[in-house]
């Protein structure tokens, strides 16, 4: 016997004993009780399954409510008509021999039974519907979690690309020049890419990782700017157990960076401060803005957006990102609060 036909049997055992003591306990008639709930069992089952099996999945679920409604009081009137039947010619003469209850029984008793018959209809109706908007709910979550999965993918999927590009221009530059500091940028980007590679799918890494390619990724960017700016980079905290997504932070060192230090500045500067309390954490990026430089203007591009809006689904209201531009200063404030 399967867990769904043992429930129900369950539930008809549960049904019958409530109610034959509440009967029973008007007139302290229990077995008489018993028996009367046994008459109505048949004509409850009837009327319960074939609503269960057939009008229900047919007229309900295609939302013809005016149809379910008048087939089930069709359907629920014959089953009173012939419950009173049944009582009146078989079992009242059983259980009440020396009672005489006149002609045959009046409208009301019709929709006495009714209701004592339709009971368990509306309830095991209200339970199935309850499970259903339930199951609708679970794959709605389901959907909707697999939607921002997909999302996520997407998102990264353009981010990597997106870097390497970048860093691969870099790199083509000192090939160009053919420097000797080229065999220490491919280690380097090597390095990155590994990364990049085989920890970027991941939900979360530790927040020590993201921030060991945040130092490759700066001493990259010293090779190919010859030090010709000042950077700080300084964390506070117990960084070594807090979770980050991947590839969070690196859009934002890559973009001040390209914004904050041009060819022919010697004073840019980048200074980077990583927090982490038992509130939140917390990530500040400041890169000076370079004097009658047009691209220094155009902040943003596609890595940052592609952040934002992964932080957005990550997070939703526990992450707030401020971008501010103070005279010669650009500034980027990344708050994630702990669950």
């Amino acid at each position: 016997m399967n867990k769904a036909v043992t429930g129900h049997v369950l539930f008809w055992v549960l049904y019958m004993g409530i109610f034959t003591f509440v009967e029973g306990g008007y007139s302290n008639q229990f077995e008489v009780a018993f028996y009367m709930e046994l008459g109505f069992l048949p004509f409850r089952l009837v009327v319960v399954y074939v609503n269960y099996f057939f009008l229900l999945p047919r007229f309900l679920q295609d939302r013809q409510f005016t149809n379910y409604i008048l087939k089930t009081l069709l359907f629920v009137t014959v089953a009173s008509f012939l419950h009173r039947a049944f009582m009146y010619f078989y079992l009242n003469d059983i259980l009440f021999p020396n009672w005489n209850p006149g002609g045959f029984p009046r409208p009301y008793k019709l929709v006495q039974s009714a209701m004592i018959i339709t009971s368990p209809m509306i309830f095991l109706i209200g339970i199935e519907v309850l499970l259903r908007w339930l199951d609708s709910e679970r794959r709605a979550e389901r959907l909707a979690g697999e939607k921002v999965k997909a999302e996520l993918s997407y998102l990264r999927s353009q981010i990597n690309p997106h870097f390497f590009f970048n860093t691969l221009n870099n790199l083509y530059g000192l090939a160009l020049k053919k420097s000797d500091k080229t065999p220490e940028v491919v280690m380097k980007l090597s390095e990155l890419m590994s990364y990049v590679l085989y920890d970027a799918d991941k939900e979360t890494v530790p927040l020590t990782k993201e921030l060991d390619q945040v130092e490759r990724y700066i001493a990259l960017e010293q090779i190919r700017y010859e030090n010709r700016f000042d950077v700080q980079f300084k964390t506070e905290g117990e960084v070594d157990h807090f979770p980050i997504p991947p590839l969070i932070l690196l859009p934002f060192v890559e973009n001040s960076f390209k914004h904050g230090v041009n060819k022919t500045t010697k004073d840019g500067r980048v200074n980077i401060l990583v927090s982490v309390n038992d509130q939140a954490f917390e990530f500040t990026i400041r890169n000076s803005i370079p004097k009658n430089d047009s691209e220094a203007k155009k902040t943003g591009g596609l890595g940052i957006s592609n952040v934002k809006k992964r932080l957005e689904l990550l997070y939703g209201d526990n992450q707030q990102l401020e971008c501010t531009e103070k005279e010669n200063e650009y500034i980027v404030k990344l708050t994630i609060q702990r669950s």
